[in-house]
């Protein structure tokens, strides 16, 4: 699927040329996936991959995405087949760039991540100043807010440490519509 040149130029404008593309040998590559089981390790190939690099970022192509009628899904480390699109006329979204640990406050013992946060980077960061997380079964090198809001959430840790649906104290969240919501000590 080709995107409406109008609404790749708008996206391209928010981002920049270098965090989008449809090229198929991107576009491939976030089609493949080990969890997909139809024998091929293949899901549907986005129509164009973009990488935004904040909220607002975010909240401008989720506004485009509605104005043009594109589907779109996001997704921070992608690990398994549900963070695949499902279909050619639809983008995705990729978190990498928000990788940023923005505060750790030892004292009341919580951390503000972005999206793609992976488990690994927030214990190496906790553990400097004597915190230590409740990283997931799937690993380290998945993304602390998707254990914590998208997923189970559940380590070996998590009898002394809390399981993550329960640690989450407050969210940003860019609605469908393109609205921000803050939630919980965000709000």
């Amino acid at each position: 699927m080709a995107l409406l040149r109008d609404a790749y130029r708008m996206l391209e404008a928010i981002v920049g040329p270098e965090h989008i593309s449809e090229e198929p040998e991107i576009t491939d590559v976030y089609a493949f996936n080990w969890a997909v089981f139809s024998g091929m390790g293949y899901s549907s190939r986005p129509g164009a991959v973009i990488l935004p690099g904040s909220t607002e970022e975010v909240q401008a192509i989720v506004m485009v995405c509605n104005r043009f009628k594109i589907k779109f899904k996001a997704h921070s480390t992608g690990w398994g087949s549900w963070a695949n699109v499902d279909t050619e006329d639809a983008i995705l979204l990729d978190l990498r760039r928000m990788n940023r640990i923005l505060e750790i406050d030892a004292n009341n013992q919580y951390a503000v991540v972005e999206p793609y946060v992976s488990w690994a980077q927030l214990m190496a960061e906790t553990m400097k100043v004597g915190l230590f997380p409740n990283v997931i079964g799937a690993g380290s090198n998945t993304s602390v807010l998707a254990s914590c809001t998208s997923m189970l959430g559940a380590g070996l840790t998590g009898m002394y440490t809390g399981f993550n649906g329960r640690n989450v104290l407050g969210v940003e969240w860019v609605l469908p519509a393109g609205e921000i919501l803050k939630l919980g000590s965000l709000g």
